[in-house]
């Protein structure tokens, strides 16, 4: 598991955990290489200035095997992550921390979604039960991950996303990041 951590001890009381290809930024089937592939969602950014507005932490939360498949270099991986952090507060949101995966399914590690290691490891640095906490994401093993930490799953399912739409009624899911944001934190500024 790699980790980013914006400072040693969290700024927020409260902390909203997000995936990062499909919920921030348009997932590519041939995995997102370099920060020219990436796509940033308006509405993801968006998202990120009201939760900074609201003073809710973000943390992201991501499995990235493209690293260990070979496709992603260490210098590209750190451009994506730095321009992402950068966007984000450009555009007046902000980035906590963020854990990654960047193992291959078949490499069997405790870290990749749908195994809870990530979203325990989020959980501990922002001293926060992992039931007192959303973690948002776009797929099944995101919903997965959730439920095995038994932190409350949302689904963004924007078309492009794997999967045929929204999951279990009892599943929380929007069109976008930000009806979610608006949905769980109010949308009244």
């Amino acid at each position: 598991m790699l980790a980013w951590l914006s400072s040693a001890k969290p700024e927020y009381g409260r902390f909203i955990l997000l995936d990062r290809d499909g919920v921030l930024n348009v997932n590519r089937p041939d995995y997102v290489k370099t920060l020219a592939e990436v796509r940033f969602y308006p509405d993801g950014l968006e998202a990120l200035a009201f939760l900074e507005s609201r003073g809710v932490g973000v943390i992201l939360v991501s499995n990235q095997s493209g690293i260990n498949r070979g496709l992603i270099g260490w210098e590209d991986f750190r451009e994506i992550h730095e321009g992402l952090i950068r966007r984000a507060e450009e555009s007046g949101g902000r980035i906590q921390a963020a854990f990654y995966c960047p193992h291959r399914p078949d490499e069997k590690c405790e870290c990749r979604k749908p195994a809870p290691a990530m979203i325990f490891s989020a959980c501990r640095h922002a001293g926060i039960d992992p039931g007192e906490t959303f973690f948002v994401g776009d797929s099944e093993s995101d919903m997965k991950a959730a439920e095995n930490a038994r932190c409350r799953g949302v689904r963004i399912y924007r078309g492009d996303s794997d999967g045929a739409g929204p999951g279990a009624p009892e599943e929380l899911h929007y069109p976008t990041l930000l009806d979610a944001v608006f949905s769980l934190y109010g949308k009244n500024i």
